[in-house]
């Protein structure tokens, strides 16, 4: 029996007439069974077309910060949507957003709005090339980047087995349809390995644009890095004149108001922002260093897109913006996330099973192993039937997270003690299942 009730099932194949799978995302799809068909979402929760409730620890694969329908936003978007949201112009409400995002991110000196994740990384690396005059970049084992042809390459998903030597990796592309011309210009590394990119770079530093890296993979278990690892590349990047970005689409506005260079006190040249920059509406950003930056407005480098800085969108960001500068709602965000940790662990070490809980309390990765990966090769190790079994089980209980131990937990400032409370039950009773 799968998770759909009598109406999620008649409303999935209604769904399936329409949409190939009957979803517009390929994650989103779970089987016929189980891919549910949501009817709202409420704060910290979601509710299927049947009325089940689920404490959501999906929100939306991380941009719902403050809680679905957050009525600040929401009053904001309404008022932006009356007002015309897409323009051949620029508006005043994407001059305020814009203000907003640098007053956060203290690297950023100026920026330009896009739509999505994936169009972020692509103008980014494009704008790196275009700076730098190199071709190639580097990109990380077991990072996401969105789906763009340049970056599906060695994402989380990827067979360990394809990888090649930690000395001399192979990028494995994870996707048909993406010209085997662009392989040639794509480097992978291990992430957590500063001697592997030092050696990388003095071999081919002068042809490598940009590293391009999530600070904390938010698509492998939350992996964080090792201390000392991104000021290593920092300096390394600075030494061969390579540029470092940051990815933060994940981590933008959810690690803390100023994202993962606040966090970890390493400086990018770039970075790319989406996600919980808008609390579930589609916007996102590239922005960076001044002199990076100007390659756009000295022209010939091609940045464009229609809905860019939309009404909605920018409203959103704005309104966003300006209730986690508050600090109240990060700071709840970090409380639930640190109760969920402290929990889990204990729950694991009362029944006697081997867990890591790893990442951030604003992204948590349950990784059921002796020892903590440091890198995406060491996450063969992870027990996944037994994360699978428990993760079906707690959904089971009215429990959402994903069901891929990739894929972290995401806290939100709407969810209450009590939900935490409920979760870890639901774990404990979900892990005593599993184990029989």
């Amino acid at each position: 029996m799968g998770l759909q009730g009598t109406t999620t099932s008649e409303w999935f194949n209604r769904g399936r007439d329409a949409l190939v799978d009957g979803v517009s995302s390929g994650f989103r799809y779970w089987g016929d069974n189980d891919t549910l068909v949501i009817d709202r979402g409420e704060g910290a929760y979601v509710f299927d077309m049947d009325g089940n409730r689920y404490i959501d620890y999906q929100l939306g694969f991380g941009p719902v910060i403050l809680g679905h329908g957050e009525p600040t936003v929401a009053s904001a978007v309404a008022e932006a949507a009356l007002a015309g949201t897409t323009f051949a112009m620029t508006s005043a409400r994407e001059i305020e957003a814009a203000e907003k995002v640098k007053a956060a991110v203290g690297y950023v000196d100026a920026l330009r709005f896009t739509n999505t994740g994936t169009e972020a990384t692509m103008h980014a690396l494009r704008l790196a090339r275009a700076y730098t005059g190199r071709e190639l970049f580097v990109k990380f084992e077991g990072a996401y980047h969105g789906a763009h042809d340049y970056v599906l390459f060695t994402t989380a998903g990827s067979p360990l087995d394809a990888l090649g030597s930690r000395r001399s990796p192979v990028p494995f592309q994870v996707s048909s349809g993406v010209p085997e011309a662009i392989r040639s210009l794509v480097r992978t590394v291990p992430y957590n390995d500063l001697e592997a990119m030092e050696r990388l770079l003095r071999d081919e530093g002068h042809r490598i644009s940009s590293l391009l890296i999530e600070p904390m993979l938010g698509n492998c278990f939350g992996l964080m890095p090792e201390a000392g690892y991104l000021e290593g590349l920092r300096l390394l990047c600075d030494e061969y004149g390579v540029l470092l970005i940051f990815d933060e689409v994940k981590t933008g506005f959810r690690m803390a108001l100023g994202g993962a260079q606040e966090v970890f006190g390493v400086t990018a040249d770039l970075g790319t922002f989406a996600k919980s920059m808008g609390n579930g509406f589609p916007v996102a950003a590239v922005g960076g260093k001044q002199d990076v930056m100007d390659a756009w407005a000295q022209g010939g480098v091609t940045q464009a897109g229609t809905y860019s800085g939309n009404g909605v969108a920018v409203a959103a960001a704005s309104a966003t913006i300006g209730l986690l500068a508050t600090g109240e709602p990060l700071a709840r965000v970090a409380a639930v996330g640190s109760a969920l940790m402290d929990g889990i662990d204990k729950i694991c070490a009362d029944r006697g099973v081997a867990v890591q809980v790893i990442g951030h309390p604003s992204m948590i990765g349950v990784f059921f192993g002796d020892e903590a990966p440091s890198d995406f090769r060491d996450t063969a190790k992870h027990d996944e039937e037994l994360y699978s079994a428990v993760i079906m089980g707690m959904i089971g209980r009215g429990v959402m997270p994903v069901d891929d131990g990739l894929e972290p937990w995401f806290t939100s400032a709407a969810h209450s003690d009590e939900d935490v409370a409920l979760t870890l039950q639901a774990f404990d009773e979900s892990l005593g299942e599993a184990l029989g």
